[in-house]
């Protein structure tokens, strides 16, 4: 299907630049917390139109927002080779955290738009997949060709897929039916309605608590690793070969979730507690990734199942309002995780900072999961 080919080559480019980020950003004389904060006001940005451009997709269309938010991400990720300080840094991450609320969010409720109810949590998994699969490829890429032809290289390839993954849209995707009248309220582009619902909004904090300690994995990774002579190269592996276990697995964790319901959020929150407490202890590349290895099985357990909890039960015509609402937390979690773990990592050291990250899941996590299963079972 177009949409996840225009999903893949998208974050496949991002991928490229994801390991290299901080050690960029590092490059310019910023301290880990302001690789935090470099990294948290694209998400930040990104949470602000969020919302807004999901509630407008439902009237005019998903394709014209996918069409222009690829081809200006693009476009604004040419631009970080020209950036010579953290504040110019900083500037180009809020505008292409800006477009970038119109590519995901809305690839996702495109695709639960066409999702049968009953495989939702396939539909969704498998989208998922798609996103992490490249994401998967892009940082071994974009690790390898930072080592051999300079960092800035992995900048310009992203940027150029971000751009054909536009014309791809442009040319290929169709619209989808347009089920709501042309009228647009003000206020509702900015709604929260859907935290009224107690299954939603709990759904919507465990994403926002495993989000924040996926932050401090793509933020911190590499700098942390680095510090053990690990490769770029070596940095790109780790991270690519366990987002392709992860995006091999959404699919099944979406089947498993249809199946045996909420008990696959308990079970990967258990497991990305594990992952996060074994980084803390590495400090040897074949150490690292499997501690990886725990996180992405962790993880593609929560985001899929959490994912599909929270819009199980929303009306089709107000799927990308929910998707545009949900899809927040990932962006309040990476803001909060990125800045807060930044700040904790410059006191603590990068290990405790781990170490922290992966008791927070877990007792949070749990407290989560416990009020989700007591609403169901009382309603």
């Amino acid at each position: 299907m177009v949409i996840w080919v225009t999903t893949f080559t998208t974050m496949l480019g991002i991928g490229l630049i994801a390991p290299l980020l901080a050690i960029f950003a590092k490059l310019l004389g910023a301290t880990n917390s302001e690789v935090g904060i470099i990294f948290g006001v694209f998400a930040l940005f990104r949470t602000i139109s969020q919302i807004p451009v999901g509630i407008l997709s439902d009237i005019f269309g998903k394709k014209p927002f996918i069409v222009i938010g690829t081809f200006f991400y693009g476009v604004f990720t040419l631009m970080y080779n020209i950036v010579g300080s953290v504040l110019g840094l900083l500037i180009i991450r809020s505008i292409t955290g800006f477009f970038s609320a119109f590519v995901t969010p809305i690839a996702g409720s495109y695709v639960a738009n066409l999702a049968p109810k009953e495989r939702l949590g396939e539909y969704m998994g498998i989208f998922n997949a798609s996103i992490n699969l490249g994401f998967a490829i892009g940082p071994f890429i974009g690790g390898f060709l930072a080592d051999m032809y300079g960092i800035k290289t992995p900048f310009y390839i992203c940027g150029f897929l971000a751009i054909l993954a536009s014309i791809i849209a442009l040319i290929k995707l169709e619209e989808l039916p347009i089920k709501r009248e042309v009228e647009i309220n003000i206020n509702k582009l900015f709604s929260i309605e859907f935290l009224k619902n107690k299954v939603f909004l709990l759904s919507f904090i465990i994403n926002i608590l495993t989000i924040m300690c996926n932050a401090s994995i793509i933020a911190y990774l590499a700098i942390y690793a680095v510090s053990f002579k690990i490769t770029l190269t070596q940095v790109g592996f780790m991270i690519a070969s366990t987002n392709i276990l992860s995006a091999l697995l959404q699919r099944y964790m979406g089947k498993l979730f249809d199946k045996f319901g909420i008990i696959t959020i308990i079970l990967g929150i258990i497991i990305l507690s594990i992952g996060l407490y074994s980084i803390s202890v590495s400090s040897e590349f074949l150490t690292l990734i499997s501690s990886l290895i725990d996180v992405a099985l962790g993880l593609s357990m929560i985001g899929t199942s959490a994912l599909s909890l929270a819009i199980r039960d929303i009306p089709p015509q107000r799927k990308g309002e929910a998707m545009g609402l949900f899809t927040t937390s990932i962006n309040i979690g990476m803001f909060f995780g990125a800045v807060i773990f930044g700040i904790m990592a410059d006191f603590v050291g990068l290990s405790n900072m781990y170490r922290i990250s992966s008791i927070l899941v877990l007792v949070l996590g749990s407290l989560c999961y416990l009020k989700i299963k007591k609403y169901l079972t009382n309603n």
